[in-house]
């Protein structure tokens, strides 16, 4: 199947967590194109593709606009082809039910918003980037995670994600887009 894959990232673990998504699609059998929501060619029609996956990453307790933009500019689109929605979140490990609980309810509240009905959803824990930050998101990240417990050393950086996890929900992607396509 032809894949378009756009993701939206602030720090690059969404954009990284995609990536490891779509090198399994492609390892299966697929051809997948990628591409960054705020940077896609004017002259690219989603028609021409037979599956979507989106990615997107919260950052304060938002998906990035221009993802927003993106799947609500193209929602027809989307709705009538198989589509994932991949959520990256990331200031706790995925075992923690809070942030199970609080990632599913971005997501959920990310679908009601654009009127998306993607065929399936994944959240994946992110990393506390705190190298890259600049000093008051550096700040505000410290407080944020210091509040739920999680780390505060600031002169490094921290990843939660599963990669195993990540690696079975690409699994299972890839075979029920070679089902669709048969």
């Amino acid at each position: 199947m032809r894949v378009l894959a756009v993701y939206g990232s602030n720090y690059g673990q969404a954009e990284a967590v995609l990536r490891r998504v779509t090198g399994v699609l492609e390892a299966r059998g697929h051809a997948v194109s990628v591409f960054k929501g705020d940077a896609i060619p004017a002259h690219l029609s989603l028609q021409d593709f037979d599956a979507i996956v989106v990615a997107a990453s919260i950052r304060m307790g938002r998906y990035q606009a221009y993802m927003r933009d993106f799947v609500q500019g193209h929602r027809d689109a989307l709705n009538a082809c198989p589509t994932a929605f991949v959520s990256v979140n990331g200031t706790r490990p995925e075992s923690n039910p809070e942030w199970r609980a609080e990632a599913e309810g971005y997501v959920q509240e990310f679908l009601k918003e654009t009127a998306w009905e993607p065929r399936w959803t994944a959240n994946f824990a992110g990393a506390l980037r705190y190298r890259r930050y600049d000093l008051v998101t550096r700040w505000t990240m410290k407080r944020i995670s210091r509040g739920r417990g999680g780390p505060t050393d600031t002169s490094r950086d921290y990843e939660f994600t599963d990669w195993e996890a990540i690696d079975r929900f690409a699994e299972d992607l890839a075979r029920a887009l070679g089902a669709q396509e048969r």
